[in-house]
């Protein structure tokens, strides 16, 4: 059976939460194929990690400036949905391995796949032991991330359960170096926070290039193939319930 993709469409930060946790539950309870899913945010906003602490000033001042701010079901740092892409893959095993780091490595080998397609070389990130020292995603790189030229570009992360897998993460296309640290008031340690897909390519390219694309090294990847799909009914009905829990 086909995989499902969810083609590119802009929800706000609570919609895309509550979509990704919808699809992850669908799919452990048998009801839909693993599925590949791309999606905008509007407004621009920051997600943080589940067991990330963020004071109520600095939520305040970052919903201040325009920004929306929702905690992931996945763990993680704070990441900026600005000028970038996000993907989610939800599959559980067989089609993913149950260890962990390879189960990154399968999701990854996808989006390296990807990238390569659109002439960009990425590479998997080593591990940072320094990352929870920092309240950004993009200020540190770990295994679950890509890195073009030393910097990091894709930051991911996961969530397991019971069996289920989702990974869900931010190719950065054009976003500025600082904005994520000014948000946070934090003091950036380096002027090259990370790399953006767009100046490592030299031009812009579409969100509809950038889909088929990854659609493309997914396929390859996992030696599948991708039907575009809609939302399962039982996700639609779970969709409400969940949304009113990340809009809070």
């Amino acid at each position: 059976m086909p995989f499902r993709l969810l083609k590119y469409k802009i929800f706000d930060a609570a919609s895309n939460m509550a979509l990704d946790e919808a699809i992850l539950e669908s799919h452990r309870k048998g009801f839909t194929q693993p599925t590949l899913r791309f999606y905008g945010w509007a407004p621009p906003a920051v997600s943080i990690g589940y067991s990330q602490k963020m004071d109520d000033e600095t939520i305040s001042k970052i919903k201040s400036r325009g920004f929306d701010v929702v905690r992931r079901l996945t763990g993680g740092r704070a990441v900026l949905h600005f000028n970038e892409l996000t993907y989610s893959f939800v599959a559980s095993p067989p089609v993913l391995s149950e260890q962990l780091n390879e189960a990154y490595r399968q999701i990854c080998q996808g989006l390296i796949l990807g990238l390569k397609h659109l002439g960009v070389e990425a590479e998997l990130g080593k591990s940072n032991k320094q990352y929870k020292d920092f309240s950004d995603c993009f200020m540190a790189t770990t295994q679950a991330d890509l890195q073009v030229n030393n910097k990091k570009m894709v930051g991911s992360a996961q969530l397991r359960r019971q069996g289920a897998v989702l990974q869900h993460g931010s190719i950065l296309l054009d976003q500025p170096q600082d904005l994520l640290q000014e948000l946070l008031d934090t003091k950036q340690e380096t002027k090259i926070r990370h790399t953006n897909f767009n100046e490592v390519k030299g031009e812009a390219v579409s969100i509809e290039e950038m889909e088929n694309a990854f659609t493309k090294g997914f396929a390859e990847a996992f030696s599948t193939k991708f039907e575009e799909g809609k939302l399962h009914e039982f996700e639609e009905e779970l969709l409400g319930q969940l949304l009113l829990q990340y809009s809070k």
